[in-house]
């Protein structure tokens, strides 16, 4: 009996210390919807699935889909889709709703800014609320009367988006025309130069290399994807430039 409860008591420590290891997800899942929600501001949804590790902030895997967010920069974000693989987050910082990465294997992201949404962001700095947007074969249209060095001006522009596997995205302007004359090309990048980037990561907890821009009739997609879609979120190779 005496060396049947030597040999119990041990296993049964050892099997309490296990149950004790396991992350209490419901607690964690609070604190992540507390710190994803000051990164992505203002969301009108927000979605999070996490599968914790067995230690103190880790997880075998973090998805997040946020709607309707600011994400810093200035420009509205329709929906931004996040992966995190093997990450590991600073407990004490998560607990505070601050997001701070301590480690981090693998990770995606996708981003989807709508025409309308863009053409709405530009419009509440325009002095006529004319601005109008449209794409074609890759190529972003516009027309709309700005403030261009201190003065209303009517401005017609084709250009595109390029992403090259850095933390940003650039807009590049092909042709710019202001009350139908041709704009010098000095001109052209001064106005180029207060635009970008477009998209920039300055003040992200967690930043991201955007290999691919894609542009279609309704909307702007930037992803870690070379080809610009990211269905699961995980990875990408090639730098791309669009068109």
């Amino acid at each position: 009996m005496r060396l049947h409860r030597a040999l119990l008591v041990p296993g049964m420590a050892a099997l309490l210390l296990a149950v004790l290891a396991v992350p209490r997800a419901g607690a964690d899942e609070g604190a992540l919807r507390r710190a994803f929600g000051a990164f992505m501001r203002s969301a009108d949804e927000l979605r999070i699935e996490a599968v914790p590790d067995l230690y103190d902030g880790g997880y075998a895997r973090i998805s997040v889909v946020g709607r309707g967010v600011q994400l810093g920069g200035g420009l509205p974000i329709d929906e931004v889709s996040i992966r995190l693989v093997g990450v590991s987050l600073a407990p004490r910082a998560l607990q505070r709703g601050r997001l701070r990465v301590r480690d981090l294997r693998d990770s995606a992201m996708q981003l989807r800014v709508l025409l309308r949404s863009l053409e709405a962001h530009f419009n509440q700095g325009a002095p006529s609320g004319d601005i109008r947007l449209w794409s074609s074969d890759g190529y972003l249209y516009g027309t709309g009367t700005v403030l261009f060095r201190g003065r209303p001006t009517h401005l017609r522009l084709k250009g595109f988006f390029a992403a090259a596997g850095t933390t940003e995205v650039y807009f590049y302007v092909e042709s710019l025309h202001a009350g139908g004359l041709p704009v010098p090309t000095a001109v052209v990048r001064e106005l180029e130069r207060s635009l970008n980037p477009i998209v920039h990561q300055r003040d992200w907890p967690i930043t991201f290399k955007i290999r691919s821009v894609r542009l279609d009739a309704r909307s702007l997609t930037a992803s870690t994807e070379g080809d610009g879609a990211c269905p699961s979120c995980g990875g990408g190779e090639a730098p791309a430039l669009a068109p």
